[in-house]
């Protein structure tokens, strides 16, 4: 017999489907949406995560084959970095061409609590192992100093900083700061100078622009270009050795602008090493130094005595006898005792016609002059180091006679420079820079001698490397002209027999004058070579010759072979003076 099936006050017969209650099918459908909403969302999530890791990819992959660059450097739009720029307390110092002469690297300070030492000995032989330079004596006395600050050294290296973390003393704490570095080294000390401990300029452009590369953190770019500043060092540097001297300067100037292109002083240092560094190495002699020059100053004696009128080119002295003004007697070698040519007077280098012309022209008037061309006050460059002229306390005849040819007055080759360019630029004084690219008020310079004048200077110092002591000088194709000079090192107050201080300045190209070179030997000794002679003719000016004719290529100057007809008239009128 069959048995009917009761639910929920429902009959069902055998074998009939039962139906859910409407309430089962709600929960069903509620359930296969919420899991199909749940699979569109982890989709979605699915295909942000696959986008974001294509653009990472394609990010990597750009940046590692094609080096992509990331910014541009702030030093000019043309340099491009491919690294983090790290952004320091101190700016950097660059040349004219954006070559870094100095910049800041992240470094760290190792510092303890003193208080906190307990095992003071164990502490000081491990940091002694681990960094040589230290002594473990004072190191021990500072551990043991129960101070709750001790620097124990300062500006670490990162794998100095590295090898301490490994010691594993937690005592041991790190202040992080950075360091000063000077990827040039020697190349421009004297010039770009140092810092001290705590990063503040002590001496050069650090100093000067102290405030503009920490305060504001402005790049300072210097008018130099390292690759014409290791030219000149390195063939200024073999003259000194082969010379044996004491010491040289250079300094290569923009005979246009004032701009330094290249300013060297030996001996120098590496501002990365001061602990090693000689007291005596720290002297600038090309801008804190001052000098007598000798027979250069004749060149200005000349020109003040032409602009004043009174000498003409065409004039003759007669340098027969000495000039004697109180018991000081001026004399020339036997062969310019005679009449000589105005010309000739620089070209023989005649002390009895330059102190003729002085005297002629009279004390108030030299004085005046010597104001216009800055021999009365420290030179415009932008350096602490900067040496004030030595002037004759009382300007008598005497005075005025031999400050003429060269004797009764120092400078510093960076004003022997300025004032020639001066004089042969057109007659333009223009202060001299370490800055490049100065504004038009800053180039602005003020006349201080015509441009007649100023050519015939031209013409007469081109003779004086023809014709003159400067022959050694005269590099093909870039009618070099200039004037040398030998002057008797003062020591203890009296002039040393047989030690010179020799000079030899220099334009180039004479036609138009672009640069003005002042090179200077301290003390070279007599050698075989040179017939056992030390005067400049032998030493400083084949110094200058071999320096011209390195650096005139790389300044852009093209070589010409033949002599130019702008100065050629007044080298024929100063000839025909002759």
């Amino acid at each position: 017999m069959f048995r009917i099936l009761k639910k929920n006050g429902i009959f069902y017969k055998p074998g009939q489907e039962i139906s859910l209650p409407d309430r089962f099918s709600f929960a069903d459908k509620k359930s296969s949406e919420t899991l199909e909403s749940g699979k569109d969302r982890l989709l979605f999530t699915m295909f942000l995560f696959f986008c974001s890791f294509c653009l990472i990819g394609i990010r990597l992959f750009s940046i590692t084959l094609f080096n992509t660059p990331i910014k541009e450097h702030h030093y000019g739009k043309d340099t491009k970095i491919y690294a983090l720029d790290m952004k320091m307390n101190r700016a950097d110092i660059v040349d004219r061409n954006g070559v870094l002469l100095a910049t800041s690297l992240p470094s760290a300070d190792l510092y303890v609590d003193a208080q906190k030492i307990k095992n003071p000995e164990t502490i000081a032989a491990a940091l002694v192992q681990t960094l040589p330079d230290l002594k473990y004596k004072p190191l021990l006395t500072k551990l043991k100093s129960k101070k709750n600050f001790v620097y124990i050294k300062r500006n670490l290296t990162p794998q100095e900083q590295y090898d301490v973390n490994r010691l594993g003393f937690p005592q041991l704490n790190f202040e992080m700061t950075e360091t000063r570095i000077y990827p040039q080294g020697s190349l421009v000390s004297h010039i770009v100078g140092t810092t001290d401990i705590d990063n503040n300029g002590i001496a050069g452009i650090e100093k000067t622009f102290n405030d503009k590369l920490s305060l504001k953190k402005e790049t300072v770019r210097l008018s130099l270009d390292v690759g014409i500043q290791d030219s000149v060092r390195t063939i200024l540097k073999n003259s000194v050795k082969k010379y044996q001297a004491e010491g040289a300067a250079a300094v290569l100037m923009n005979a246009k602008t004032g701009e330094i292109i290249s300013m060297v002083s030996l001996p120098d240092y590496d501002p990365n090493n001061l602990k090693n560094t000689k007291k005596e190495n720290l002297f600038n002699m090309a801008s804190l130094g001052v000098y007598e020059v000798g027979s250069i100053m004749k060149l200005f004696n000349t020109a003040i005595g032409l602009e004043t009128k009174k000498i003409k080119i065409d004039d003759t002295i007669d340098a027969s006898q000495p000039v004697i003004l109180a018991n000081y007697k001026i004399n020339d070698i036997p062969s310019l005792r005679r009449v000589v040519t105005i010309p000739e007077i620089l070209i023989h280098s005649s002390n009895v016609g330059s102190a003729k012309i002085a005297l002629a022209v009279g004390s108030e008037k030299q004085q005046e002059f010597f104001r216009r061309f800055g021999f009365f006050d420290v030179s415009g460059i932008e350096l602490p180091e900067k040496g004030r002229p030595l002037l004759p306390s009382k300007w008598r005849d005497v005075n005025t006679a031999t400050v003429g040819y060269g004797y009764g007055v120092a400078l510093t080759p960076v004003h022997i420079a300025a004032a020639t360019a001066a004089l042969v630029n057109g007659g333009v004084y223009n202060s001299p820079s370490l800055l490049s690219k100065r504004s038009e008020d800053e180039i602005n310079g003020k006349r201080i001698i015509s441009k007649k004048t100023s050519d015939i200077m031209r013409a007469i110092m081109r003779l004086v490397v023809t014709e003159g002591s400067g022959r050694k000088a005269n590099v093909p194709g870039y009618e070099v002209g200039g004037k040398t000079g030998s002057a008797q090192k003062l020591v203890n107050g009296k002039y040393a027999r047989n030690t010179l201080r020799t000079s030899f300045i220099s334009a180039f190209p004479m036609d138009n004058p672009q640069y003005v070179l002042m090179v200077m030997l301290d003390a070279p000794k007599k050698i075989k070579e040179t017939y056992n002679l030390n005067t400049a003719a032998w030493n400083v000016v084949p110094t200058a010759e071999k320096i011209i004719a390195t650096v005139a290529p790389q300044l852009g100057i093209t070589p010409r072979p033949y002599e130019s007809k702008q100065i050629a008239p007044y080298v024929k009128a100063a000839l025909k003076a002759q």
